[in-house]
């Protein structure tokens, strides 16, 4: 009985999420120790249990599934994976994992811990994943990772801080995980998850827009910044050569222009980078785009001022969040009670799933 319980809570996850028609997922934490591996292990249960014959690919941005938090110390959840599982992980996590591997190509990808090495999984086992860092080099990785299973779920477990480097256009669906580490407070809570979500579900940018802005970047790659301006006979674009978006806005602000209708900027858009070109005048009454939702760290007040200069947010790639779990455990070790937070969580986002998924059982 409890194996068919076990089973039919595994189907319930993946058809909630809608996992089994994916082709790649990647997990995002709203903040450290959100929950994500724990969701990991959740996701890799349900795939084994519900008889999924199409194998699933791992990795890490940043590192996951070590025993103990690096700074705090205290223990986390490891990673427990089935025979048959690809991994994209660093030398260094490799030797730490316990399950035995079949190196199945070198990557050339480095890390602080080494080289990224494409493995699958001859036994179960536990696993440490230190994977790439950078969008360019997660395209180098799903590449290689396909190449050996074409059909397989690729599963990006993300890290603090690194949220924009999550999709960068090869992964289009999230779960996102939440804790009470960023409020204690239901309302808070809630009123804080939904704020993320609307960032990372910003919408995709129109079709005619799309295909100028496709074109200008296809033509300058290496612009942090583009702008297009309505010309007398054809549209003008003006690409922007900058190291980062950080410290560069008032640059940025600058070649802004009567008749810019559209500012493209690749890489993280924070409070401050808006700050800047919101001190330029003709900022106002165009569209702001960005790469993709991860790419928007914008704080309620900011978006407010936006919308007063009418200014409208877009993306390259549009990103549709699949669930929203829930860790009702605070980094302090606190557990509190799930279903207040749970009734916030889904009384103020309403067409998401919002789950508590509990322990994982390994």
């Amino acid at each position: 009985m409890t194996d068919a319980l076990t089973r039919e809570a595994s189907i319930d996850l993946l058809d909630l999420a809608g996992l089994e028609e994916l082709e790649a997922l990647a997990l995002i934490g709203l903040s450290k120790n959100a929950g994500k591996t724990t969701i990991l292990n959740h996701i890799i249960t349900a795939w084994q249990e519900s008889g999924q014959t199409r194998p699933l690919a791992l990795t890490s941005i940043g590192r996951d599934g070590e025993a103990e938090d690096i700074v705090s110390g205290r223990a986390k959840p490891r990673i427990y994976i089935p025979t048959g599982t690809l991994i994209a992980s660093a030398e260094g996590a490799l030797q730490r994992s316990d399950a035995l591997l079949e190196i199945l190509e070198l990557t050339n990808v480095r890390t602080a811990f080494g080289e990224v090495i494409l493995c699958r999984a001859l036994s179960d086992g536990y696993v440490e994943l230190a994977g790439p860092s950078v969008s360019e080099e997660i395209e180098v990785i799903t590449r290689l990772i396909r190449k050996h299973e074409p059909e397989i779920l690729f599963i990006i477990d993300g890290a603090l801080s690194r949220r924009s480097q999550a999709s960068s256009g090869m992964v289009q669906q999230i779960i996102l995980a939440v804790c009470v580490g960023t409020s204690l407070l239901p309302d808070i809570l809630a009123e804080k998850t939904a704020h993320a979500v609307d960032l990372l579900q910003t919408p995709l940018v129109d079709e005619p827009k799309l295909q100028a802005l496709s074109a200008a970047i296809a033509e300058n790659p290496q612009a942090r910044g583009i702008l297009l301006s309505e010309g007398s006979e054809h549209t003008h674009c003006k690409a922007v050569q900058l190291p980062s978006l950080v410290g560069f806005g008032q640059e940025i602000s600058k070649e802004i222009e009567r008749g810019t209708f559209l500012l493209f900027l690749g890489g993280a858009v924070t409070d401050h980078v808006v700050t800047e070109l919101l001190k330029e005048p003709e900022f106002a009454n165009l569209t702001l785009v960005v790469e993709d939702g991860t790419r928007l760290f914008l704080k309620p007040e900011t978006m407010r001022r936006l919308k007063h200069r009418h200014i409208q947010l877009g993306t390259l790639n549009a990103l549709e969040v699949r669930m929203i779990c829930l860790n009702p455990t605070h980094p302090n070790g606190q557990i509190l009670e799930s279903k207040p937070l749970l009734d916030a969580l889904r009384q103020k986002i309403t067409s998401i799933p919002v789950v508590d998924l509990g322990p994982a059982n390994r």
